[in-house]
């Protein structure tokens, strides 16, 4: 987990993200967002299979790239919804979503108890 200022955004941080992990992925699901030649070019570098759609064009528009679209496996492309459900049960956490926190210290050791709150609920409760 990688802590930045509020107002960043999440694709820039990939490549350093991607660097920090101890296990290499063999492919890596993620939305449009993350579309760009150069997270493209680096998971290639790694041997990293890249399941991440094209961004649409506006209409009237050329391709931006040359050669074939990328291929995207709708079976493991669907498997995203369990990380959007995830930080969905998260941001239902008003301290989360709006970062009340102003050390990031206090701040990442809210997210983190956040993150063990979310995944230990079905060992502890009677309800899902």
């Amino acid at each position: 987990m990688l802590l930045t200022g509020g107002q960043a955004g999440e694709a820039p941080q990939f490549l350093r993200l991607l660097e920090l992990e101890e296990k290499k992925p063999r492919v890596v699901v993620a939305d449009k967002g993350y579309d760009s030649q150069l997270i493209r070019k680096a998971l290639r570098g790694q041997s990293v299979k890249a399941q991440i759609p094209e961004r649409g064009l506006a209409a009237g528009s050329r391709r931006r790239r040359k050669g074939r679209p990328p291929k995207v496996s709708k079976q493991l492309y669907s498997q995203r919804n369990i990380i959007e459900r995830l930080f969905g049960r998260l941001k239902e956490m008003r301290r989360f979503a709006c970062r009340f926190d102003k050390l990031a210290d206090s701040y990442l050791a809210f997210v983190q108890l956040a993150f063990m709150r979310v995944c230990l609920k079905p060992y502890f409760s009677d309800t899902p």
